[in-house]
């Protein structure tokens, strides 16, 4: 008869799944010790930010002003970017 040393197994349900099939008689007798495996510890550190953030003051934003201009007419836009003439 086949011995098997060592073998994993999940518990569900009440039940032991084995993760190999065993090779044995129908209504054989086995030996069963049971030792739970280690769980894995999960990180426990928060995650840094992507882009790390600082404070910058406001008379640098407020000399940032005008340098990028918002709206527009997109129509315009649109003629101006797709028309030939």
């Amino acid at each position: 008869m086949a011995t098997y040393p060592d073998l994993l197994a999940r518990y569900s349900k009440g039940t032991l799944k084995l993760r190999t099939p065993l090779k044995l008689p129908e209504g054989a007798e086995v030996r069963v010790t049971v030792r739970p495996l280690e769980q894995k510890r999960r990180k426990t550190h928060k995650r840094g930010y992507l882009y790390p953030n600082r404070t910058v003051s406001w008379d640098s934003l407020k000399r940032l002003t005008g340098i990028l201009s918002l709206g527009g007419d997109a129509l315009a836009d649109s003629e101006a970017l797709y028309d030939s003439d």
